[in-house]
């Protein structure tokens, strides 16, 4: 570098002495201050290429994660939908079967002076009968697949 900073003074026709030298050193500076600053932005351009890249992959987790909070949600209410539903329908069920078990207990009341066996042997049946549909009814509650209602895909997050 300094040969050529030597070559551009000497083409220059300046008379004293002092004046090339100060020229020499300026456009010794110069060339050198141009190469430091090529080097820096060579370097900084390939820093904040990573930096990018680094930056790409932050932005692409935290998308899947609130996508995947998303569908969280989602699915949770699904899972609280159907829970709620199991209560509602086995609440349902007891309540009529208390109802009925009460309608009974009238017709107990109501007959129990006249032909006891006979009354007991259609209350048995009745009662037989109303528990096996409450049975019925809890076991198609139970064997519904809870994976027809809701479904949680775990996939892997994609580098972008």
């Amino acid at each position: 570098m300094s040969e050529l900073a030597k070559d551009i003074v000497e083409i220059i026709d300046v008379k004293p002495n002092k004046t090339k030298v100060i020229i020499k050193w300026i456009i010794t500076i110069s060339l050198s201050l141009i190469t430091l600053a090529f080097i820096f932005g060579q370097f900084k351009s390939s820093f904040f290429n990573r930096l990018d890249r680094i930056e790409k992959s932050v932005d692409g987790s935290a998308k899947a994660t609130i996508d995947l909070k998303n569908e969280m949600l989602i699915n949770f209410k699904l899972v609280n939908d159907r829970i709620d539903k199991v209560y509602t329908d086995g609440s349902k069920a007891f309540d009529d079967f208390q109802q009925y078990n009460n309608k009974q207990l009238g017709v107990i009341i109501d007959y129990g002076s006249s032909n006891k066996d006979l009354l007991k042997r259609m209350l048995e049946i009745n009662t037989i009968e109303k528990t096996k549909n409450v049975q019925n009814e809890l076991e198609q509650a139970k064997r519904t697949n809870p994976k027809d209602s809701f479904n949680i895909k775990v996939r892997a997050i994609k580098n972008e």
